[in-house]
């Protein structure tokens, strides 16, 4: 039995989760702001690594983490089989000291 390409196409893909942490920082933002963010994310169910320098690998954590820029706000998720958990979002210029805290 073989599988049409529709059914392939959603077996590949990822399913991202947000964390409560996250949602709050989700529901902080503007609805333009928010709805960039939540476009972008949706991207990274069909490839959590896309093309270009939009991720980076974070450094100094003890779990995988990877950044996802968008516009000047920043998505810190992790990959864990095919789910994304995004753990953060928030603001460029608070993304050090968040992520101290986090880690």
């Amino acid at each position: 039995m073989s599988l049409s390409k529709k059914q392939r196409g959603t077996l590949d893909e990822f399913k991202v989760v947000f964390t409560k942490a996250a949602e709050k920082d989700l529901n902080t933002l503007d609805t333009k702001t928010k709805y960039k963010i939540l476009q972008a994310v949706k991207g990274l169910e069909a490839s959590p690594f896309p093309r270009g320098d939009t991720i980076k690998k974070l450094k100094g954590a003890k779990i995988s983490l990877y950044r996802l820029r968008v516009s000047d706000f920043r998505v810190v998720y992790h990959i864990d089989g095919r789910k994304i958990a995004v753990f953060l979002i928030v603001d460029r210029k608070d993304l050090e000291k968040k992520l101290k805290a986090f880690l």
